[in-house]
């Protein structure tokens, strides 16, 4: 189902429900049959306030990025006047032009174009666990559904600026702090929405002054400097120059709709620059590596986790884990080793605390989640172990062998090895189908490629589940041959090795930092 569905509540609200699982992201189809039913309600006597949400546990996803290159094929001219982005500005401008009070329900995440829709409607009602979000700058874009106009006419500046340029997510409490919702419900968001709607006068945002407007040169002073910031930390982008460019004519003396037309001229520059068809080509691909061919099976639920080896890999790897809800066992072979790992983690968690970006609580909660032992026993009901002992494979088969006595037999082993051969540790085990490569990239909490190495041995259900495990833990997993340097290395051994030889040969660190960036590789 690409559509919208549409009923009337007895307190006289219509409903617009959007509906394309998995995300409601908006499809050419689903705008279209927006831009049908929602004229319905706006024209049905019975109905008093219009409430727009979306199906299931999420409100909308943002636009159908697989849309965009069809978008491309028709040319600059073409694409400016008849593009789905278009279509969706078109009903944004519907929903803000009703003569009925229009509320968003926002029951969940609202990114990119979700956001935009939600800021369409005259006020956002949203579930505690709704966030707010315009991930566009990632894809070398812009928000081209009104938002670079509509986010600074109820939050401030610099917020836009953050959430626009930087990407920055809003949950629902900041969301409300900055304006950008009216109300958190503490019930059913749609029952909530539909009472607010009721309750409130149409208020659209198109009609809503910029807080900085009169004071234009000091607004465009503070977007110079934000600019200048993204330059430096990223300078060959161009999506910045074009998001304050909009910014500024949200924040000049423009008409609103003389506003979106710099948007619209800017996002069309963006669509058809090489840096966004690149960059949305690596979305793609990034999501792509997700799926492996001919591995189907349904992966084991990873309800608790073991960890062996406590040093600086173990740890990262086990933060990892108990970051996301899973239960940990970390071992080592020694208490001070041990003590060691422990103190790592626990700095590391303390330290965010301290610096405000984690509750005490959750402090608390994480530190709970991870149990120090000695003993291999612990390990008794774990669903995974991960290995990360030294690079020895005498002692990698021998802590293989320790593990199997103690462990289920449908419990999966992986090892955290970097160039050891995995087919030759996994003989060792009486079902070497249970064994893959999980290798972690140093520091494991924070570097966000996993690669999970295919051994001969491999069963359908270890790969799958070695899959939905980096997915859990939210890596950019890829799955690779059991050969030397597996990806990652096997690419970096050949570009440090032809940077020294350069180096030996008389060129200087500038000029192969030069030839590197201009190949795309640095």
């Amino acid at each position: 189902v690409m559509s919208t569905s549409i009923f009337v509540r007895p307190d006289g609200v219509g409903v617009i429900t959007l509906d394309n699982a998995p995300v409601n992201s908006l499809s050419q189809a689903l705008v279209s049959s927006f831009a049908k039913e929602f004229p319905k309600l706006v024209n049905d006597p019975k109905v008093k306030a219009i409430v727009v949400t979306g199906k299931g546990a999420l409100f909308c996803g943002g636009a159908e990025i697989t849309e965009f290159g069809q978008m491309t094929s028709m040319g600059p001219d073409a694409f400016k006047n008849s593009s789905p982005i278009q279509a969706l500005s078109d009903m944004i401008s519907m929903m803000d032009a009703s003569p009925k009070t229009t509320v968003a329900a926002v029951n969940g995440q609202a990114l990119g174009g979700g956001a935009e829709v939600s800021l369409g409607c005259h006020y956002r009602v949203a579930s505690a666990k709704a966030a707010f979000a315009f991930p566009e700058v990632s894809l070398g874009l812009l928000p081209g559904g009104q938002g670079t106009q509509r986010l600074p006419r109820v939050a401030p500046l610099m917020t836009a600026v953050q959430m626009i340029l930087q990407g920055k997510v809003l949950p629902a409490a900041a969301a409300m702090k900055n304006g950008i919702i009216d109300a958190i419900a503490k019930g059913d968001v749609v029952d909530e929405a539909a009472a607010f709607a009721l309750s409130k006068p149409p208020n659209p945002i198109s009609k809503r002054p910029v807080a900085h407007a009169n004071r234009f040169y000091a607004a465009s002073g503070a977007l110079d400097q934000a600019l200048l910031m993204a330059h430096n930390q990223a300078p060959t982008m161009v999506a910045p120059a074009s998001i304050i460019a909009c910014l500024k004519a949200a924040c000049s003396t423009m008409s609103f709709e003389e506003g979106l037309k710099v948007e619209a001229s800017e996002f069309t520059k963006l669509v058809f620059s090489i840096q966004s068809a690149a960059m949305r080509h690596l979305f793609f691909a990034e999501r792509a590596a997700q799926k492996v061919p001919g591995v189907n099976a349904k992966p084991m639920p990873i309800k608790k986790i073991g960890i062996l080896g406590a040093g600086l890999m173990g740890g990262g790897i086990a933060m990892c884990f108990a970051q996301k809800g899973v239960p940990v066992i970390l071992k080592d072979a020694k208490q001070e080793w041990l003590d060691a790992g422990m103190k790592k983690i626990t700095g590391l968690w303390a330290s965010k605390a301290k610096k405000g970006k984690m509750t005490e609580d959750k402090y608390k909660q994480l530190m709970a989640l991870v149990t120090p032992t000695l003993n291999y026993e612990d390990f008794k009901d774990v669903d995974m172990v991960i290995e990360a002992v030294p690079e020895i494979m005498d002692l990698k088969k021998q802590v293989f062998l320790d593990m199997e006595k103690h462990m289920r037999p449908d419990a999966m082993i992986c090892t955290n090895t970097s160039g050891l051969d995995i087919n030759e540790i996994a003989a060792v085990l009486k079902d070497p189908s249970r064994v893959m490569g999980c290798h972690f990239f140093s520091p494991a909490n924070v570097m966000q490629l996993l690669e999970n190495i295919q051994t001969k041995h491999s069963s359908e259900l270890t790969l799958s589940t070695g899959m939905a495990m980096g997915k859990l833990i939210s890596k950019k997993t890829v799955m690779v041959g059991n050969c030397d340097g597996f990806v990652g290395n096997r690419m970096l051994a050949p570009y440090a090795g032809e940077a020294k030889m350069l180096w030996e040969e008389g060129a200087t660190i500038e000029q192969i930092d030069a030839a590197a960036q201009k190949f795309g590789s640095a």
